[in-house]
This record gives structure tokens, C-alpha cells and sequence, in this order.
């Protein structure tokens, strides 16, 4: 009786582990994004011209807090702020996202003017595979989306980090998103580290103030970008660059 007394805490303790994994709702993931600026801005000869050829990657920190409902991705400040024109080149966004709500808000900083957008959360058509490597300690599964006929998106998701969320505006996958990559590699997100907390209210929320009287859906402001920059940016950059929200 003893022998299987003994036989029940090891196996209670082993299992106990995975139980409190596949149970976390709510914590805090810091991300590291590397930008390949080469490889980011091929097309692109007004902006190619500009770059450095020994600045190759551009590496920024990002957190990502989150509960079973909301999360807010935002930028982590470095302690040396970029300075003129480099500092333009990746954005900087903030999203807060609402699943049990279908919402999301996110501040834009477009070319160092703040932007809001509130819409609804994106829908993508993700493909998962069976393919699986460890990132940040955990378990993860690889899934890919068709974001147009010549981009594909790479996500790593782990199942034991339950809510749907990722970097950006990346979700509907069955588990939080912790390594997110462009096919050709010129953007990339892992996490580094993850910490099981539950995050202050005031980390998850936005307030829209009525000063911020400009408010848009991705669709409208991609109308009035148009209208304004249309000899500076194409339809097709702006929604490569709104598909990420």
C-alpha cells in the first residue's frame, strides 16, 4: 500500500509541472526583433540608398503583458534613443487588444506622428504544421499565413501559454504566439523571456482621450494615407505594412 501511496506523489509531481504550464493565463513576454534593413527595404531605392551597408540588422526590445482577455504589446525604450532618420525605419506601434470583446486599439507612430486605430481583431487563415522547436523554455508549434502571393509569415505558438496573442497585432492561433518571421527573413520576433504574473490593469489598458478626436478603422486610414502621401507610399505598402495590426 505504501509502494503505491509513494508511486501516486512521484507521478502527482511530475504531472503537476505541466498542469500549472498548460494553465498560464496571464503573464508578461519580452521580445527581441531583429529587422534586416537590406532585406526590408530592397524595393525601395529612395530609402535603399541611405543605408549603411555594415548596418545590417536593427535589434529593438518589445513586452507583450496579457491576461486571459487582454494583452498590450509595447515597445521597450532604450536607454540611447535612435536620433534623424534611422529611427523611422521599423515602427513602433502599440496594440491592446480585447479578444472576449473582438477589439483592438492601436497607436501608430507614423513617421513621429501618433495615429489611433480602433477595429476589430484581425482574421487570418493560418496553416499548422507539425513542425515544433523551443523557444524561451517552451514547447512550440510552427504555423504559417499567406499574407499576399509573394509573403508568407512564420509563427511559433506554445499551448501552454493559453490566451490567443502574439507580437503586433498576431493572434487566432490555440496558444500564445512566442516566434513570429518573415519568409526571407527580414523580420524577426522570439521572445526571450517569459514570466508568469499578473499585470497591472493600468499595462493592459488604453484610454482614448477626447482631445484624440482623429480616430480610424485600418480601412480608413489607409484611405486618408492615400489621399495625402499617394505620391510618397502605394497601396501595396500600406497593406503590408496595416497586415501586420
Amino acid at each position: 500500500m505504501a509502494g503505491i501511496k509513494n508511486l501516486l506523489t512521484i507521478i502527482a509531481l511530475v504531472a503537476f509541472p505541466a498542469i500549472s504550464m498548460a494553465q498560464i493565463t496571464s503573464g508578461r513576454i519580452v521580445f527581441e526583433r531583429k529587422t534586416n534593413l537590406h532585406k526590408l527595404y530592397k524595393e525601395n531605392d529612395r530609402i535603399k540608398r541611405f543605408l549603411k551597408e555594415d548596418v545590417k540588422w536593427k535589434i529593438e526590445q518589445f513586452e507583450l503583458f496579457f491576461n486571459d482577455s487582454l494583452s498590450a504589446f509595447t515597445p521597450i525604450e532604450s536607454d540611447e534613443p535612435e536620433q534623424g532618420f534611422m529611427k523611422f525605419l521599423t515602427t513602433h506601434n502599440k496594440i491592446y487588444s480585447n479578444t472576449a470583446a473582438d477589439q483592438k486599439i492601436a497607436v501608430l507612430d507614423l513617421w513621429g506622428t501618433e495615429t489611433i486605430v480602433k477595429d476589430s481583431l484581425t482574421k487570418r487563415t493560418w496553416k499548422i504544421t507539425e513542425n515544433k522547436r523551443n523557444i524561451a523554455g517552451y514547447l512550440c508549434r510552427k504555423a504559417m499565413w499567406e499574407m499576399n502571393d509573394s509573403t508568407r509569415v512564420y509563427a511559433w505558438f506554445s499551448t501552454d501559454l493559453v490566451p490567443s496573442i502574439g507580437p503586433e497585432g498576431f493572434s487566432g492561433l490555440p496558444g500564445a504566439v512566442l516566434g513570429l518571421a518573415t519568409e526571407d527573413g527580414s523580420i524577426i520576433y522570439f521572445a526571450k523571456e517569459v514570466q508568469v504574473l499578473a499585470p497591472p490593469p493600468a499595462k493592459l489598458a488604453y484610454t482614448i482621450t477626447a482631445k484624440e478626436k482623429d480616430v480610424y478603422t485600418v480601412e480608413a486610414l489607409k484611405v486618408q494615407l492615400l489621399e495625402k502621401m499617394g505620391q510618397w507610399v502605394k497601396k501595396e505598402d500600406l497593406d503590408a505594412m496595416f497586415s501586420w495590426l
